[in-house]
């Protein structure tokens, strides 16, 4: 065994002399790679799973209905939707009286309808979104706006224009100036993310709950208190005739069906004036009644300016008789009309020995 040992030992000697054993690599040396390195699952980055989309659940609505900016019908009309109609539905409201449904005409490419006129076989299949995601419920009070429209970063003509807004765009209004003329909105380009647009260009079913702010968004003190110290003045706006909003009889500014799962109230405000300026507006709308040919309708009007509006109404063109007139300041007036009957308010500026400015506030409810 011994000579063994020295046998194995002199046989190593030789081999290192000849050159034949192979080098290790030091711990710093890097051996060569000539093939693509391996990664273990621990060395990749892991990456986010992806959320499968749930396929929309068709739908069929029961009875014409509205298609509304959010769910609740105090947000404005998109559309209407005939019976019978198929409906894609993506989403239902937490409380699952609203669906959420594939809509090219909305500003974002969906809409929402009640629930209640739609004919769903599989409702449970409808997911409702997160707790966490942001729903549509509005922190002021939802409008639509009728006409191409200026964002102006003031209650006035007179103030910087930030933008334009499209019709049929649905937008959040969180105050008005003192005559409600104008309206603040939600706006996040500009500065604060509020900005102003004039209410005549708006379609909205109430703003009374919305808060008085002055030029600089402030809330307005209220009668007979002083305002807060060392607080600038807001700027005298810029007063002068009703701007040109393009509406007529063929082409009416506003456009509301009532129905019994859609708007059964409208509110509209505008402006118009003489003898320069927009001296007319339009207001069509369709009354409903269940079960029966006659429709009640309660209309208010309020007013604020220097002159005079006068109010006419009108079927196919020709002005109704003996339907009890409106004037500015009258409030829950009671009209007749044919339900399922197409109407128009035609609101005129009567022209006075001075020029003058006319702020109204249309009403229109159709009582069940």
């Amino acid at each position: 065994m011994k000579n063994a040992a020295i046998l194995l030992a002199l046989l190593a000697v030789w081999t290192s002399a000849c050159g034949t054993a192979t080098p290790q690599p030091t711990p710093t040396q890097a051996p060569t790679q000539t093939f693509p390195a391996t990664i273990t699952p621990s060395e990749v980055l892991p990456s986010a799973s992806p959320t499968a989309t749930p396929l929309p659940v068709q739908g069929t609505t029961r009875t014409q209905i509205n298609v509304r900016g959010g769910p609740g019908s105090n947000f404005p009309s998109l559309g209407l939707l005939a019976t019978g109609q198929e409906v894609h539905i993506v989403l239902k409201d937490p409380g699952g009286g609203w669906y959420e449904i594939l809509y090219p005409g909305g500003p974002t490419g969906t809409g929402w309808i009640s629930a209640d006129y739609v004919q769903v076989d599989h409702p449970e299949a409808i997911p409702t979104p997160p707790q966490s995601t942001t729903t549509a419920t509005p922190n002021g009070v939802a409008g639509l706006v009728t006409q191409k429209l200026n964002v102006r970063s003031g209650p006035a003509a007179s103030y910087e224009m930030l933008g334009t807004l499209s019709p049929q765009t649905s937008i959040l209004l969180t105050g008005k100036n003192e005559a409600a003329t104008w309206l603040q909105i939600v706006y996040p380009a500009a500065q604060g993310g509020h900005a102003w647009v004039s209410a005549a260009y708006v379609q909205v079913q109430d703003i009374t709950a919305l808060p008085v702010l002055d030029a600089y968004g402030k809330p307005v003190s209220p009668v007979g208190q002083s305002g807060t110290p060392g607080q600038e003045a807001s700027p005298t706006p810029t007063v002068g005739p009703a701007p040109q909003d393009g509406d007529s009889a063929a082409a009416p500014g506003i456009r509301v069906s009532f129905s019994p799962s859609g708007a059964r109230r409208f509110t509209t405000l505008g402006q118009v004036s003489a003898p320069e300026g927009d001296m007319q507006d339009w207001v069509e709308f369709t009354p409903y009644a269940a079960g029966g040919s006659s429709a009640h309708l309660v209309v208010s009007l309020t007013c604020t300016g220097n002159g005079t509006l006068a109010v006419d109404l009108l079927q196919s063109g020709l002005p109704v008789s003996n339907w009890g007139g409106l004037q500015c300041g009258q409030v829950d007036q009671s009209i007749l009309l044919n339900a399922g009957t197409t109407y128009q308010f035609r609101l005129t500026a009567v022209t006075e020995s001075s020029p003058s400015l006319v702020t109204y506030t249309l009403t229109v409810l159709d009582e069940p």
